[in-house]
């Protein structure tokens, strides 16, 4: 079975190229990948690695009201060409 992520209702989200106000850890995903990235307060989200990598995406912080229950990540080596 499929892990389900949680989503609150009225749960901050950032688009690409929004300016970070908190540093933190971030995510985005599609059906298939999950992108976890470390955005610095100050610095603009980026665009999401999916398709041709120049696709705006949305990403959320991650919580632990989000993410509390994982107790791991399932990697995926890509090559950009």
């Amino acid at each position: 079975m499929p892990q389900q992520e949680l989503r609150l209702p009225g749960e901050q989200t950032f688009a690409t190229g929004t300016i970070c106000t908190d540093t933190n850890l971030y995510k985005c995903d599609d059906d298939k990948f999950q992108i976890l990235e470390y955005v610095a307060a100050g610095q603009p989200f980026p665009n999401g690695p999916f398709g041709n990598g120049k696709g705006k995406t949305v990403w959320r912080k991650v919580t632990l009201a989000t993410d509390g229950t994982r107790k791991n990540f399932v990697t995926a080596k890509t090559v950009v060409a």
